[in-house]
């Protein structure tokens, strides 16, 4: 808890197969109906079934940007929840358990144990033992003293495909749980109780970050994704396959990841735009062909959800170890664009972005994410996209192609800008020739040296040429916080909440720090990250990885080596208490 900002943490855990996920998620959306700020992170093994889950949820009236190191509130569905996560509980924190199935040996003096027989009261109801989750969820909300309402709300668009008798049958039980908190331990439990609905604020939504690209993906136009299912990206096809039939999106579940990247590029090639997404396995199947689309200068969206490698590693957990990876892969040199993004919102708006250059420049654009981002849930405010016209760029109309002289067009032809007029497969007066080898202006082979030089010249001039015609549209980096820090932050994508909870953490208390988000990795912002390095009094590089990799970027671009870092790589995000610990450490 601060003074700043009133928060309340919420962690359900238990085994896989209880709805944990499932829990986490309609708790967020329940808050988020009474106006509150919401933020929601999971953690599970990589187990098909069984072992340890959590679900956790910050909520407050102000917006959340990150997940907790203390518990307020802990739904324990098993004995392990609680050996597991009771150092965790804040003072005067509650641990909801059922005191007739978990026998508990030892007890902190300052936490409230409140035993809620849910394994009964679920047996009473005729209901499934997996519905143990309903009454400990009805629970919660009696403990933290909420209306009903909300999650009777969240609880009938949850179930309301089953039908009403589901939704009733399930509003009945966690009222059953959400009754019997209220008149056991109603006068018991005074933490939460700052935190209570905001009547009239205004409509908030919450998602994950992959549900916002796929959301961005449609928006953009998208009308084909291949891909093969991989942790931590799988969300982003599950939401582009449930939205597909209503907008005429193709959704190819592939093979594997190299069946996936050549579909995309076969659909790009046709004129539609398409999409794929993995992680560092699956991305390590598609480099190959990421050089297909970098020298037939076919545009392409790819997005690359890390975790810890090297292979398999963790494929449940988060880092952000593939930057470096991602930013080289596939052999030779090619122009390409690497957004970044710290939240739901840059998300969506850099996924638009993404599609709209792909196809503007003729070229790969990808967005790199992570467990952390993709997978947590966070409230924001309804997309506003409504005057959006896709930029399709130099893409040549029927009309314009029937003026053409057959035989004459030339698909690679050299021009200043470096991008060439494109026409899809079917144009009248448009044949021409795609070759992965090196070609000359109308497709065909040409090795010759001078060839050469023109070609890979024509290819970086694409990326000169965005620089100067659309860098003021990409959102590139940004500055948060105090211009006249005493100490600059520098970091990228999904630490981005843990770092703005501990600037205002670290305010509090007096301290003057500010945080540079580098949202763009390619182009590098060379200039604009030049010039607030050199204006900082101490810097502080900070990442989820072991090598501090964007700290190399940062160097190789500007000059400027970090040497004060923050770095985390046991494959969990790392939290704004121990930001401010460096914080403190540092001024």
């Amino acid at each position: 808890m601060t003074t700043k900002h009133n928060h309340f943490t919420w962690m359900v855990g238990g085994e896989a197969g209880y709805g944990i996920t499932t829990m986490g998620q309609m708790f967020s959306r329940a808050c988020t109906q009474s106006g509150l700020y919401a933020f929601g992170y999971v953690e599970y093994p990589s187990l098909i079934r069984g072992g340890h889950n959590t679900a956790m949820v910050r909520v407050g009236s102000n917006p959340v940007h990150s997940h907790s190191d203390k518990v307020d509130m802990l739904l324990a569905l098993n004995k392990e929840t609680v050996d597991l996560h009771v150092h965790e509980m804040s003072v005067g924190g509650v641990i909801i358990y059922d005191g007739e199935n978990v026998i508990l040996s030892e007890k902190r003096e300052d936490v409230l144990y409140a035993s809620i027989p849910l394994g009964k009261i679920t047996k009473e109801l005729g209901a499934q033992a997996l519905m143990r989750n309903t009454v400990a969820l009805g629970a919660s909300f009696g403990m933290m003293k909420y209306d009903f309402k909300y999650l009777e709300k969240v609880l009938a668009d949850t179930f309301g495909r089953k039908g009403q008798e589901v939704v009733d049958y399930n509003v009945k039980v966690a009222r059953t749980g959400y009754d019997y908190a209220i008149a056991n331990f109603g006068d018991k439990v005074k933490i939460g109780e700052n935190i209570q609905p905001i009547e009239g604020a205004a409509t908030k939504i919450v998602l994950s970050g992959n549900e916002a690209i796929a959301i961005g993906a449609i928006k953009a136009g998208v009308k084909f994704m291949a891909a093969y299912p991989m942790t931590p990206i799988t969300t982003v096809m599950l939401m582009i396959a449930k939205y597909g039939v209503k907008y005429g999106i193709v959704m190819k579940h592939s093979e594997d990841e190299i069946a996936a990247v050549n579909m995309a590029i076969g659909a790009a090639h046709m004129g539609v735009r398409s999409m794929t997404a993995t992680s560092g396995g699956g991305f390590a199947l598609m480099t190959e062909a990421l050089g297909m689309a970098g020298i037939t200068e076919t545009p392409l969206v790819v997005i690359e959800g890390m975790r810890p490698g090297p292979s398999t590693g963790l494929p449940t957990w988060t880092d952000q170890a593939d930057l470096r990876f991602v930013m080289h892969a596939s052999q030779g040199e090619f122009p390409r664009v690497l957004f970044a993004p710290g939240d739901v919102d840059e998300c969506y708006n850099m996924t638009i972005k993404a599609f709209d250059l792909a196809e503007k420049y003729q070229m790969l654009c990808m967005i790199i994410t992570d467990k952390y981002l993709g997978e947590s849930v966070m409230t924001t405010v309804p997309f506003d996209h409504k005057n959006y016209k896709p930029d399709r760029g130099q893409l040549i109309s029927r009309a314009e192609a029937e003026k053409m002289e057959d035989g004459k067009y030339k698909r690679f032809e050299f021009t200043e800008s470096g991008v060439s007029k494109r026409a899809v497969p079917g144009t009248p007066n448009c044949v021409y020739a795609v070759s992965t080898d090196e070609h000359n202006e109308t497709g065909d082979l040409d090795e010759g040296a001078d060839n050469r030089n023109k070609m890979v010249e024509k290819r970086d001039r694409k990326l000169q040429t965005l620089k100067k015609e659309s860098l003021k549209e990409i959102d590139m980096l940004q500055l948060h916080g105090a211009i006249d820090a005493d100490l600059t932050i520098v970091s990228w994508g999904s630490t981005k909440g843990p770092i703005l909870e501990a600037l205002d953490l670290a305010e509090e208390q007096g301290k003057k720090v500010n945080f540079l988000q580098i949202k763009c990795v390619l182009p590098f912002p060379t200039e604009e990250v030049k010039k607030v390095l050199t204006g900082a009094k101490k810097l502080l590089m900070l990442e989820t990885n072991f090598e501090s990799q964007m700290s190399g970027v940062i160097a190789q671009n500007t000059g400027i080596l970090i040497q004060d870092k923050l770095l985390r790589y046991d494959g969990r995000p790392i939290h704004p208490a121990q930001i401010l610990e460096k914080i403190c450490q540092t001024i």
